[in-house]
């Protein structure tokens, strides 16, 4: 059987795509992205985007004969840092980020190039499986993560924080049957 596969960018799209007899496919988000709030930082200090997957950790299993543990599938994660203006001013990638894992993007204030003010406006942007397929979806490769965003000077110390994170539009993927098929 082939599959003809349409996406959009929002859901409003899937209004004027039907199937034989006139319902409406379930679009499948493609990937997850979420952002901060705008957080100002100023000289000789670091903004630090945190990352944790809180997919559950697998218990072993043990049996008699052996020790077997099931592994949720990873998920990949990009991390970014954009500026007042909306250009990406840092990014990383994470591609096989584990249940139970963190990791984290730094960015110290000097890299923050498009600012001449002394005090630069960032916000921080976690998006989960950039360009995921519709089959790794399927085969539950999704992550639930908590994020944070502070902001930290030169001897360590914590200046700010935020958990406040909001979704942005989705990526979404509608399949449905190919009717020439």
């Amino acid at each position: 059987m082939k599959w003809l596969y349409l996406l959009a960018f929002a859901p409003p799209l899937f209004a004027q795509t039907t199937l034989p007899g006139g319902s409406l496919p379930a679009p499948v988000v493609l990937q997850k992205t979420f952002t901060t709030g705008m957080m100002g930082f100023t000289t000789g200090q670091t903004a630090r985007l945190n990352v944790f997957n809180m997919n559950a950790v697998p218990a072993a299993t043990t049996s008699t004969t052996s020790t077997t543990t099931t592994q949720p599938a990873n998920c990949t994660v990009e991390l970014q840092f954009f500026d007042n203006k909306g250009v990406v001013v840092s990014q990383t990638t994470v591609p096989n980020f584990a249940p139970g894992a963190t990791t984290s993007l730094d960015l110290p204030r000097a890299s923050v190039t498009s600012e001449t003010a002394i005090r630069a406006e960032i916000r921080g942007v976690v998006v989960i499986n950039p360009g995921a397929s519709y089959a790794s979806l399927l085969s539950g490769s999704s992550c639930s993560v908590f994020t944070t965003l502070e902001i930290f000077d030169g001897t360590g110390n914590t200046v700010a924080l935020t958990s406040d994170t909001r979704a942005m539009p989705a990526l979404y993927a509608v399949i449905v049957e190919d009717p020439l098929r």
